[in-house]
């Protein structure tokens, strides 16, 4: 007796190498797709900056960084509005020195002349502060006039300077990343300030361009740096100013307003507000918590390889699909609490991606090979078992299913082999058409019988059929096997009882009567598919459906008759198995052709041999 091992791995015998070949593919996908295609790539910084907005975890304004802002009220004092009076200014850098700041930075651009005693007060200022004073320049990208670039020149001549231009993305003009120096090595405002200020070592400074870290504020609507007006600087205590590096800018309504990722919880942010972001975070050291591309691409890995797994857990299609929705919701939440947190911002888009379309394609992969293997398994079988053969042998098909057919398997089974005597005498009596359609009526008889009994008709040999009972799904136990050859027997009577009814109607019909001989046989065998694409044929190897077939040509030798016109002869592993649940009749040991030692046989006898015809509409 043969167990049912070597059963292919995973749901319908998918490759072992497919699954991990298909993850790999699918992240890769997800992994790329994002960089090479602009609207995914939108996405998925749209939902980073979700994240950022609104479970970025609350932290204390930052203690190294103040903002000096010039708002309406400021301007209202002021002689002038635009350009901002540079006497204001001169002052206002006195007042911040006298307050003990570590620096200044101005983020306000001197590229047109005021009043000319008012610049060279602003000017002399710029040069003469004990302190580290940075105005900012302009890039060449910068669209300025020819006069307006050579004013600008002139007027920081001597004086530190830095540039402040914002870094958009061309997508949708959202500054997420800094740009610490221009193409001819100019600083960024932030840079210069903390190189000036001694706050950062020159060597801890970056060369190329990063994503801004950025901070949320101790509650909702308070900003993440301290700000104060520039008009209430002077009555400030100094404590509160002392050994911070203080940002001088305008945060006028629709001017100097940038998108960031903040816009969706305080609108468009203030430039001064960007380059005092980005100057806590040179400060600090810090990096922006988004995940490195090598972690990047080991999580979309991990969710495509997740994905694929939970399609091949074999799920009804409702609840696979509430799982995929349900496990794709917990990681976006997941994410949001762990970046909530202050853990690291996982990326949502590529992992989601691999998520689903690791479930969609192997998902797809499984329709297509199940209905590859539906084909297969119905052109060997459908045409000649019964409907609970049919849905066992498609539900247990992993176990004998590989490469879209079925695998050789030896195992344990009855094979049965009938004949029919007197058919050269229905051949004389009969024209060629009438002849196939009487051998056809004979044979969808005798088939529908083998099914009714759940066996399997494999082929027709001109009028024999050859039937096996207990393939293609291995059998495990003795029982069973024995339970095989029980059905094979009765199935063999049954096929009597049919032809004695058969014989009847042709007798009515002026045709001669026939007899049939059958030969029944158990024990192991190979079966497996022989043939390709164009044929294909569900075979069985071995000695068991050989000694079956001399069994049928012995039985012409028998005199004593099984029914009233069939003789069924079975070997001893098949009488064996029916333990005395039918009657039959000893023949003795017969020398098969083809076998060394002697078999011995049984004639099988029928207890009803007047019984009439089963039930057979189970079996269409």
């Amino acid at each position: 007796m043969d167990k049912r091992d070597g059963a292919p791995a995973g749901r319908r015998g998918t490759e072992a190498w497919f699954v991990p070949v298909l993850a790999l593919g699918v992240a890769l996908l997800a992994f790329g797709l994002p960089w090479l295609l602009a609207p995914l790539r939108a996405a998925d910084e749209f939902f980073s900056d979700l994240m950022i907005a609104h479970f970025a975890p609350a932290e204390p304004q930052h203690p190294g960084v103040v903002l000096v802002t010039l708002g309406e009220d400021s301007f209202a004092g002021l002689a002038c509005r635009s350009p901002v009076d540079r006497g204001f200014l001169a002052g206002l850098i006195g007042e911040l020195e006298a307050a003990g700041v570590r620096a200044v930075g101005i983020d306000i651009l001197f590229d047109q002349p005021t009043l000319p005693a008012r610049d060279e007060e602003l000017r002399q200022a710029l040069l003469n502060a004990r302190i580290p004073v940075v105005a900012v320049t302009a890039l060449a990208e910068t669209p300025l006039t020819e006069q307006q670039r050579r004013y600008l020149d002139g007027f920081l001549g001597g004086v530190r300077s830095g540039h402040a231009n914002l870094a958009k993305d061309p997508l949708d003009g959202t500054v997420r990343w800094h740009v610490p120096r221009g193409p001819r090595g100019t600083p960024s405002l932030p840079v210069a300030l903390a190189q000036a200020s001694g706050a950062v070592p020159d060597e801890a400074l970056p060369d190329r361009p990063f994503r801004i870290a950025w901070r949320n504020g101790p509650a909702p609507g308070t900003p993440a740096v301290t700000a104060f007006p520039a008009e209430a600087v002077g009555m400030l205590p100094k404590e509160w100013l002392a050994g911070r590096i203080a940002l001088i800018g305008t945060v006028l309504v629709g001017v100097d307003r940038h998108r960031t990722p903040l816009v969706a919880v305080q609108g468009a942010t203030p430039g001064v507000e960007i380059q005092a972001q980005v100057l806590a975070q040179l400060l600090d050291g810090r990096a922006n918590p988004r995940l490195p591309a090598w972690g990047e691409a080991a999580l979309v890995l991990a969710l495509g390889a997740a994905g694929v797994a939970l399609a091949l857990a074999g799920l009804p299609v409702w609840l696979l699909a509430l799982a995929c929705l349900l496990l794709l919701l917990g990681y976006w939440a997941g994410v949001a609490a762990l970046f909530g947190q202050g853990g690291p911002l996982l990326p949502l888009l590529s992992p989601s991606m691999a998520w689903l379309g690791g479930i969609a394609v192997m998902t797809a992969h499984l329709s297509l090979r199940e209905r590859a293997d539906r084909r297969v398994l119905m052109r060997l079988f459908a045409n000649h078992v019964s409907q609970p053969v049919a849905d066992e042998i498609w539900r247990e098909r992993d176990a004998f299913m590989a490469g879209g057919r079925p695998r050789p398997q030896q195992l344990t089974a009855t094979v049965l082999f009938s004949d029919i005597e007197g058919f050269t005498t229905v051949c004389e009596a009969l024209e060629p058409e009438p002849l196939i359609r009487w051998l056809e009526g004979y044979l969808d008889v005798m088939v529908r019988v083998v099914a009714a009994h759940d066996g399997v008709v494999l082929r027709f040999i001109g009028d024999a059929i050859l039937a096996v009972f207990g393939v293609p799904v291995a059998r495990t136990t003795q029982a069973e096997i024995d339970a095989d050859a029980e059905r094979a027997v009765r199935c063999a009577l049954q096929m009597g009882r049919e032809l004695a009814e058969l014989n009847r109607r042709w007798q009515a019909e002026g045709l001669p009567p026939v007899g049939m001989r059958v030969g029944i046989h158990t024990g192991p065998l190979v079966a497996g598919s022989l043939g390709g694409l164009r044929h294909m044929e569900y075979s069985l190897l071995g000695d068991t459906a050989n000694t079956a077939a001399r069994l049928e040509s012995v039985a012409k030798t028998v005199d004593v008759m099984s029914t009233p016109h069939c003789r069924i002869v079975i070997g001893e592993p098949t009488w064996r198995a029916l333990h005395d649940a039918i009657d039959g009749l000893p023949v003795g040991e017969v020398a098969l052709k083809g076998k060394r030692r002697s078999v011995r046989i049984w004639l099988v006898r029928d207890r009803e041999p007047e019984a009439g015809t089963v039930d057979l509409t189970q079996a269409r």
